[in-house]
């Protein structure tokens, strides 16, 4: 079921998306098999069939910058049915873990990266900017550095955030990090608790 509003809201138990679609039909294609191939992962982690969720995605993006958005929020949602013990499943707005932030971000900058391979004309300033992170293997730095939430309390190992700190200053001069969308565990997940 989708709401109007600034965050168009997918509601489901575990997959169940609708979007009233907008544009080309190559996009809607480009979109409808992204959506096939990542709705079947998550259906395949047993004892968490029953946690629904509502993946909240901003509807006033173009639909190649929602495709990539999506991506984020379907990886995200993966990674939580993987790993519901990192999680309190209670009605609300899911607060990302460190690597699950990971795990969205890269996916969005892949999905971002094979759009613009197929049409280059295809520009968002997010993403442009995310790209180059990606490529330059530097997202758990950045994801560190620009989307650190309070619930991260212990740094992880292995971070590279001298060289980041090098690599942002010539890459990512006045970046603004975005996020267009969330997750929110419904009412009927948490009875199920």
């Amino acid at each position: 079921m989708v709401k109007g509003g600034p965050l168009a809201r997918v509601t489901g138990q575990g997959a169940t998306f609708g979007f009233g679609w907008r544009r080309d039909i190559m996009t809607k294609i480009v979109i409808f098999f992204f959506l096939c191939v990542v709705l079947a992962a998550p259906t395949t982690f047993a004892g968490n069939d029953q946690i629904g969720y509502a993946l909240e995605l901003d509807s006033s993006l173009p639909d190649y910058v929602a495709a990539a958005w999506l991506g984020y929020l379907m990886e995200r949602q993966v990674y939580i049915r993987e790993h519901t013990d990192q999680y309190k499943l209670i009605p609300g707005i899911v607060i990302p873990t460190f690597d699950e932030e990971v795990e969205g971000r890269k996916t969005m900058a892949q999905i971002w990266k094979e759009l613009k391979e197929k049409d280059q004309s295809r520009t968002d300033k997010y993403l442009d900017e995310l790209l180059p992170v990606h490529e330059a293997d530097f997202m758990r730095e950045y994801v560190w550095t620009y989307l650190k939430q309070q619930s991260w309390s212990k740094q992880p190992k292995d971070l590279r955030l001298k060289e980041f700190s090098v690599w942002q200053q010539l890459h990512l001069k006045g970046h603004q990090p975005k996020t267009h969308g969330n997750i929110r565990i419904t009412e009927e997940s948490a009875k199920l608790k």
